[in-house]
């Protein structure tokens, strides 16, 4: 752990709350998951009265989609990784490549230079950065919470 952790027993994120929202961490405490990785999420859809009964369902039906979704991909890169086409068994790579290029270049114009309509640079950029990104490092090193239950296996 940190230095400051070390020597006060929390982190300085911890002693924030508990000093400034000491409530916020009963809400987290109750929210954390008690198992699997739909844990977090589906005790955060359990927890809204907003949603109705149908709606929780469907929340966590498209989320377990969601999870096969990217099981499956890595499955199908697996068996790329079997065939004898290098350019087969590399795609992956070289489409995982050419977005990072592609969102690096972004990220510098849309950082460093003059930007006509910086709405919409936003945007895009949000979107590389949760979406793209996102997806790239998620496929390759997985979640954290994924890495956590294939450890456990």
């Amino acid at each position: 752990m940190g230095k400051f952790k070390d020597e006060n027993g929390k982190t300085k994120v911890g002693m924030f709350l508990q000093k400034f929202a000491p409530n916020i961490l009963d809400v987290v405490g109750d929210v954390l998951p008690t198992s699997g990785a739909l844990g977090i999420v589906k005790n955060l859809i359990d927890k809204d009265d907003k949603l109705t009964a149908e709606q929780k369902a469907e929340a966590l039906e498209l989320l377990k989609i969601d999870l096969q979704n990217t099981k499956d991909a890595r499955e199908m890169q697996r068996a790329a990784l079997r065939q004898d086409d290098l350019f087969s068994k590399r795609f992956v790579y070289y489409l995982a490549t050419f977005w990072s290029i592609i969102c690096s270049i972004y990220f510098y114009v849309a950082t460093f230079t003059e930007v006509v309509n910086e709405e919409m640079a936003d945007i895009i950029l949000g979107f590389l950065l949760g979406t793209v990104s996102g997806t790239i490092m998620n496929f390759f090193f997985g979640s954290s919470q994924g890495s956590k239950e294939k450890d456990r296996h």
